[in-house]
């Protein structure tokens, strides 16, 4: 689903652009551009605790080795706080960054980051999301660690040459966004997600939520594809919007 998810990030910042355009208070170009770029790759992040993930290939052995440790960690925390009544876990995949609260703190971490650091942290956060984008978006063969490495670093590198040198602390917002639409598009699906962590429903501290089952898929399937190409529909409109 790297993809799709990567389209709902784009898509979404994109339509959420229009909307405060259309409302009378449009943004500038920076927040339209930077922001989407940022909210694509963020939106692959929550699969950073599987080592087979996208997000685990996209910078090579770097990139596998935080995968594989994230997963581990969010296999000892499932673990440690889980019900009775939750299921056990192994791997990690699918645990706390598949959260509200994950998202949530991965976004204030960004805005910190932004907010503190200026355009150089600026420039570390585009250039890791672009690149986890290009890994996402491009054909198979040319999913290489090289090109989403390039892809990141002419994104950052333009950013260090034509952006403003503060300002940056809404940076946590497409962050943010993205690992929400990513956990919104895993909902969709038949396993869900336990989004709400560590809220305890029902007994259970790790419930999985769900879409209702007629709005449910499986991964990889005509659904899926269906649902990104009316995000990459929509991706369009939302940008002739903002253009004209």
């Amino acid at each position: 689903m790297g993809s799709s998810h990567a389209v709902s990030g784009a898509a979404g910042w994109l339509g959420g652009c229009a909307l405060l355009a259309a409302a009378g208070a449009p943004v500038g170009p920076p927040v339209v551009v930077v922001g989407t770029v940022v909210a694509a790759g963020a939106a692959l992040l929550p699969d950073c605790d599987h080592p087979s993930s996208c997000v685990a290939y996209t910078f090579g052995p770097v990139s596998r080795f935080l995968c594989r440790r994230i997963g581990r960690a969010c296999a000892v925390l499932h673990a440690r706080t889980r019900t009775p009544l939750d299921v056990r876990d192994l791997d990690g995949h699918r645990t706390l960054t598949h959260t509200v609260l994950w998202a949530l703190v991965t976004g204030l971490i960004a805005a910190a980051a932004g907010w503190l650091g200026g355009l150089v942290a600026a420039a570390v956060v585009t250039f890791a999301t672009a690149g986890l984008a290009v890994r996402a978006l491009w054909p198979k063969r040319k999913r290489g660690t090289l090109g989403a490495t390039l892809g990141g670093a002419v994104v950052a590198a333009a950013l260090i040459t034509f952006g403003p040198a503060d300002g940056w602390w809404w940076l946590g917002l497409p962050v943010a966004f993205g690992c929400l639409a990513h956990i919104a598009g895993d909902a969709l699906t038949n396993t869900g997600v336990p989004a709400l962590f560590p809220l305890n429903l029902g007994g259970r501290r790790w419930r999985r939520l769900r879409a209702p089952r007629g709005l449910r898929f499986g991964t990889g399937g005509r659904a899926e594809h269906l649902v990104r190409w009316l995000m990459v529909a929509g991706a369009i409109g939302a940008g002739w919007l903002l253009a004209a």
